[in-house]
């Protein structure tokens, strides 16, 4: 299937470190092509393939860490 992209909006994050972890996490995920994560707008833009990984687990990935996922845009 096409890869697919999926904006993240997430609550918490304070610094470039908080980023780096979140994009750190969320590349882990098999099927993750790749995640672009800003602090300072509070998004993650994520390319992924639907066929191999779910919104849901990226989420579930992000508030293992301890921030908050507010919202999907697809």
């Amino acid at each position: 299937m096409a890869e697919k992209k999926v904006t993240l909006i997430i609550e918490g994050m304070h610094c470039s470190h908080c980023a780096s972890a979140i994009a750190e996490a969320l590349k882990r995920l098999k099927g993750v092509k790749g995640a672009d994560v800003l602090f300072t707008t509070g998004k993650a833009k994520v390319s992924y393939d639907p066929d191999l990984v779910k919104v849901d687990d990226m989420a579930k990935a992000i508030e293992s860490l301890g921030y908050e996922v507010k919202g999907i845009r697809e």
